[in-house]
């Protein structure tokens, strides 16, 4: 299989995957017993590569590897499950220091010419097959169910900070408004970041679309109106660049991950975990 093959059926270099399997093998590793022998862990990967990365269904990803439907849910949800455990919290993390506020809006100004921003809000819907009894819950306005992740990049399109899990029904400026973000952005150190434009205190916050609250910590654009003010236009073109990032970011996310696009064959509460 060539470099090219590789990276098109499991969605990564070949130096990451081996990079990866000798990070996590140690927790994916399962013991030989009497009636069988254990799935080796490079083949626990590449399954469960294969099966984030493309539309297929369990049963025919499954049989490519030689495997069941039921063996082929496992080894995708223990994978997930391990990724999440070992690097969730190292590398999703939103600015809490004064360096690293600085360092992000300085990104952000440096790349798009708008400041003090702390990254860029957005939310998509992922499609489940919902819990019985709360099909309503989880019903869209696409005509089909589904959960909501609630994201945010910063100017390098690097997730910062994720939600995931809130019923369709609740919609992003709700599921933002109950989240932990909301509460962490109410701390002190974020007003203390702040500049100074014609005598108006501009402290650093995050930007979304207009569906979002406006708030002191969070922008959204000016409502579009034939009679805008040239300055009110500026903003929300400088604004509208700043925010195309968690949109390219999103396009990046289901590009490499295509089964985002298909509705998700497990329980909810594995596809949460």
């Amino acid at each position: 299989m060539t470099e090219k093959q590789f990276k098109d059926n499991f969605r990564t270099q070949r130096s990451t995957f081996a990079q990866l399997v000798n990070q996590i093998g140690i927790y994916l590793k399962k013991k030989d017993t009497v009636l069988r022998l254990a799935i080796p862990v490079d083949k626990r990967v590449a399954c469960a590569l294969y099966l984030l990365g493309t539309t297929g269904e369990l049963r025919t990803i499954g049989h490519l590897f030689g495997i069941g439907k039921c063996s082929a849910a496992n080894i995708l949800h223990s994978f997930c499950s391990v990724i999440v455990e070992i690097y969730f919290r190292r590398l999703i993390k939103f600015p809490t220091t004064q360096q690293e506020i600085r360092a992000t809006t300085d990104a952000f100004l440096k790349k798009y010419n708008y400041p003090m921003c702390l990254g860029a809000l957005d939310g998509t819907h992922i499609a489940i097959e919902p819990p019985i009894g709360y099909e309503p819950d989880y019903y869209n306005y696409k005509k089909h169910h589904s959960i909501i992740l609630l994201a945010i990049v910063e100017s390098s399109l690097k997730f910062i900070y994720v939600n995931i899990g809130a019923p369709d029904r609740c919609n992003d400026a709700n599921v933002y408004t109950r989240s932990s973000l909301y509460e962490l952005l109410q701390g002190n150190i974020y007003a203390e970041n702040y500049i100074t434009i014609n005598n108006t205190h501009i402290q650093s916050h995050v930007i979304a679309d207009s569906a979002f609250p406006l708030s002191k910590n969070l922008m959204k654009p000016y409502t579009e109106r034939f009679d805008m003010l040239n300055d009110q236009s500026v903003f929300n073109y400088r604004l509208s660049r700043c925010r195309s990032s968690i949109e390219r970011a999103f396009g990046h996310l289901k590009n490499r991950f295509r089964s985002i696009h298909k509705k998700m064959e497990y329980d909810i509460e594995n596809s949460l975990d």
